[in-house]
């Protein structure tokens, strides 16, 4: 995902806690009617007035006290949730996954995973989803480990395969169409009883700024209400509304509003557009949620840290995962150095070729989290991309620094 720099590229309130709460709204009569009845100077008139019999309204006290308890009964639920958000430590640590069991044991024996975001569900352009990956036995798995299940929604087409314009383009049309997609989410989670929902959408356009708030807003207060929680994804920038279509396209002030968790994608700093450099520079990252802080409340700030590696053969481009680092090692003998972003730098030949990967192992992590507790204290915590990837040894670190 390319980044900002890289592309010139009922009303209910939260506490303190982030938790929901009731406000109380005292209604007026309308002016006309009030007007009518004590502006006209005629005492006998208001005094036949206070003699008249009050009415009875009994049907309509029931509707309002069902009305009521239904929507007492979703908040509570709703902060039952949240006061669960980090089980295991003051900062929350998730992780998104395909259903990388290993990866999960090995974060779970860490004692480093209080969340994790499946990347199954995948949004249709006729309103419908669809989760072709989805594994009930991993749900089962991480709840019993004793984390939260999030269902991760895209707009990604396994046809093409690519995040695909169109599925928003039809999605966003209409309130209608709306709707009909809010509903379909909706119904997944209660059939599939996940905690909540995190939006990422990355094939919007910026004329699509408008709308997606809405659909995001719409889309919470559906999960709201049904005592469910909502995280939106978005692309890193350092100022509103950012430098191409991705970050342009989302609204931080209205998006960070309506979630419970305001997820900053903070790596892929570096790629094919740049050459060899850092994924995610700690300085960066800094000034990312420096502005960050300013648009969303900081406890819902997630700070994404990037698990994976890339490999540059010229312009052309490799991601890596933890394995490959060790055969590079092995097979090609490279020579390994760290610039100021903390990240592993390895140089080498492979058949006639120069080679320069990078890779945030667990001391690059490190520096990631170091830059969090001393820079952006009150943040909530941080999101992993993505399990399976990563130096094993990271666990420990995410451990030692945020729980």
């Amino acid at each position: 995902m390319p980044t900002d720099r890289t592309y010139m590229p009922p009303t209910r309130q939260r506490d303190a806690r982030g938790r929901f709460h009731r406000r109380l709204v005292r209604r007026h009569h309308e002016g006309v009617a009030t007007r009518g009845r004590e502006g006209n100077g005629d005492g006998e008139a208001r005094r036949a007035t206070r003699r008249r019999p009050r009415r009875r309204h009994a049907p309509a006290l029931v509707v309002i006290l069902v009305v009521g308890l239904a929507a007492l009964a979703a908040a509570f639920a709703l902060a039952s949730a949240l006061e669960d958000e980090r089980p295991h430590g003051p900062y929350l640590i998730g992780a998104w996954t395909f259903g990388d069991r290993g990866s999960l044991e090995r974060a779970v024996d860490a004692g480093a995973i209080d969340e994790v975001s499946v990347d199954w569900l995948q949004s249709r352009a006729d309103g419908s989803v669809e989760a072709p990956k989805a594994d009930a036995s991993f749900i089962a798995e991480a709840r019993k480990q004793d984390c939260r299940v999030i269902v991760t929604l895209t707009d990604y087409n396994e046809a093409i395969p690519q995040f695909d314009p169109a599925i928003p383009a039809a999605i966003l049309a209409t309130a209608e169409t709306r709707r009909r997609h809010v509903a379909a989410v909706a119904d997944w989670c209660r059939d599939n009883d996940v905690d909540g929902v995190d939006v990422d959408w990355e094939a919007l356009t910026a004329e699509q700024r408008n709308g997606y708030a809405t659909f995001v807003e719409e889309l919470a207060r559906r999960l709201h209400r049904d005592g469910r929680l909502i995280a939106v994804d978005v692309y890193p920038k350092t100022r509103e509304p950012g430098g191409w279509d991705g970050p342009r396209a989302q609204d931080w002030r209205r998006l960070g509003r309506a979630v419970d968790q305001f997820r900053v994608m903070t790596y892929n700093y570096s790629g094919s557009w740049s050459g060899p450099g850092p994924l995610s520079p700690p300085e960066w990252m800094d000034r990312v949620l420096d502005f960050a802080e300013t648009q969303v409340k900081p406890r819902k700030i997630v700070m994404g840290v990037g698990f994976y590696g890339r490999d540059w053969r010229g312009a052309q481009t490799t991601d890596l995962v933890w394995a490959d680092v060790g055969r590079i090692r092995s097979a090609d003998k490279p020579r390994a150095s760290r610039g100021p972003s903390a990240e592993l730098m390895l140089s080498y030949s492979h058949d006639g070729a120069r080679h320069t990967a990078v890779f945030p192992d667990a001391k690059a992590i490190d520096a990631k989290l170091l830059m969090l507790l001393e820079q952006h204290p009150h943040i909530r915590g941080v999101y992993c991309w993505i399990m399976g990837q990563e130096d094993p040894a990271a666990w420990k670190v995410l451990r030692k620094r945020l729980h």
